[in-house]
Formats: C-alpha cells, structure tokens, sequence
C-alpha cells in the first residue's frame, strides 16, 4: 500500500467564488481538511491566485499564482468572444506539481473533497499492460464524472474528466505540463457564423482538449477534430489509452466528494447523465481486453448488460428528440 508520506497533494483553483464561476461557501477549507483527515502525513499544496484569501486555511505550501484569466474558445455569431478557465485551470496544476518531491501526487479540483483513500489500492490493484499506446509508467486513477462513452446521444473519444487525478508523480505532472492554450483566432472570413472548436459540428468539449494536449506529447498524431469525431479506430485507441494509462471509477468509489453542482440531484450525476459516463464495470472490461485476458470480471458484465439496457431506451429518445427539433427548425 502507498504510503501517505509518499504523497504530495495539490489543490488547485479559486478558494472563493467570482462572477463567471460559483463555488459552494467555505469549500475549499472543506477540501483542505478532508486531505488531512484521510490522507494523514501527505505533504499538501495549495495553488491558488494572488489576492485569494487563504488566511486560516491548512496547507504546507502556497502558491500565489498570477491569475492568466480566461481564454476564448468560440465567438458568437454577431463576434463576441466566449470565454473558458481552461488556463486557470492549466496554470494552478502545472505550477503546484511542479513543487511535489514525493514519489506520488494527486491534483484535486480546489471545489472538491476527499471522501476515502481507496484510489491509493485501485492505483496499485491494476499491474498487467499492452506495449501499444502505453504512455504513463503507471496508472493514473480518474473520476468518472463526464468521462464519456457518449455525449449528445453518439459515441465520443477522449472524452476524460479532469477533476482528480491520482498516481505517480511523474506521470501526473506530464499530463498537466502542458502549455497554456492560446486563444481561438477570430476568421474574418467567416463574419455571421459562430465560431468555436470543432466548427461546424458540435464543439470539442474541453475535458477531450485537454487531454488531447497532453498525450500528443507521447503520439502527436493524436487528434479530435470535433465532439462527435470518433471513427471507429479512434474509439478503439481511445478504449486502449483509458485501459493502459488510467484507472477510472466513479467518485465514491474512489475516494472523491463532489461539490454541490455535481451533486446527485444535479444534471451531472442523474441517471441520464451517468449511463453515459465510462464506469468502473466499463473500465474493467477494458483493462480485461486489452491488458490482462485473465482478469476476473465477476457480475461486471451483469450490470452493463443492465445499464446498456437503459442506455439504449435514453439514446434512442435523445435521437427522437433531436430529429423532432430539427423538424421543427425547418417548419
């Protein structure tokens, strides 16, 4: 078992809320305290921005970062910038990793909590791998929340959450060194079109961005050209990266304590939302395909036969859904 001596923990982002972000109220001295009471003797960083107030909270180490703002991923169709905390996000976790000196690290979202420590066994639970697309030198646990097999009712690759990411230091500080992400170019030629990522297909979600980043440092022919660009070999590199590289489950399951927006009562974690997500089941099976043909998968299959049933009722309505609304359009 890792020790928690051997872990370093960041935790990155705002302490209080600002106007294009909310945050629950005293979150992030939340944060704070569960990592000392389920991490004890784990060294923590807190990376936050200069002019936060961060007095009384419990950490080993501060990081006043210069706040980089945000960064603008689409323009509306009459020219106005949108703008995402893709940057704020990037700075906080690159500069706080690059401080860990312990063997392990784990960057958690600032707005988030630790309920346990499991991630400490899946991380270690998992040794078998494929030489192909194997990236990291060892696993990295992630949340499954919005770790997406589907968004807008079609399949999606690299699609990971970004909130928790546990493992060795090393490979966690890669997949955040990334540089920032400039601002998307305004085409004049396009003037009366929106303009985002992706264009004209659904826009690139930001967790496939950010991912996409950081392992085309290992394989630069990695690409997403769009939400919706999953080819079928791209699904299957897709399928083998989260099975070499990553341990994915869902928040209790690892340890993780959402904040009130991602609560279950929220979009995010309502049935409609979680079948769609990639859970601990789906990523056992992956591991078993591409990793280890001898793993055990005990009532795994079971329950995605059941979930996969659910799956296909709420895909099916969705597409219903859109179809009708394009009817409608046209009427």
């Amino acid at each position: 078992m890792i020790k928690n001596s051997d872990i370093t923990v960041v935790v990155q982002g705002p302490v209080v809320a600002s106007p294009d972000r909310a945050m629950d109220e005293g979150i992030t001295e939340k944060c704070l305290t569960s990592v000392r009471h389920h991490l004890p003797g784990a060294h923590v960083i807190l990376s936050t921005w200069q002019g936060q107030p961060v007095e009384g909270l419990d950490y080993d180490e501060l990081l006043l970062n210069e706040d980089p703002g945000s960064n603008i991923t689409e323009y509306t169709a009459d020219g106005k910038p949108d703008a995402s905390n893709n940057n704020r996000q990037i700075v906080s976790s690159r500069e706080g990793l690059k401080r860990v000196k312990t063997p392990y690290a784990m960057k958690l979202r600032s707005d988030n909590y630790l309920v346990g420590d499991q991630f400490k066994f899946l991380q270690a639970s998992f040794p078998e791998r494929c030489e192909e697309d194997r990236f990291l030198s060892e696993r990295v646990v992630v949340n499954n929340t919005f770790t997406r097999a589907y968004a807008r009712s079609r399949r999606v690759a690299l699609h990971m959450c970004d909130f928790f990411y546990f493992g060795r230091t090393e490979d966690v500080r890669a997949l955040w060194g990334m540089s920032n992400l400039p601002d998307l170019a305004y085409d004049q030629t396009r003037n009366g079109q929106k303009q985002y990522w992706g264009a004209p297909h659904y826009k690139i979600d930001c967790t496939q961005k950010l991912l996409l980043v950081a392992l085309q440092q290992y394989d630069a022919s990695l690409n997403v050209e769009h939400l919706h660009d999953a080819p079928d070999d791209l699904i299957a590199r897709s399928e083998r990266i989260y099975a070499n590289n990553f341990v994915i489950g869902e928040p209790e399951l690892i340890g993780l304590g959402l904040c009130s927006k991602f609560g279950p009562q929220e979009r995010a974690n309502r049935l409609s939302g979680r079948l769609t997500y990639v859970n601990f089941d789906d990523w056992q099976v992956l591991y078993k395909k591409y990793c280890d043909a001898e793993f055990p998968l005990g009532m795994a299959p079971l329950r995605i036969r059941k979930r996969n049933f659910l799956r296909a009722f709420l895909l099916a309505a969705k597409l219903l859904e859109e179809a009708l609304k394009r009817l409608k359009k046209k009427a």
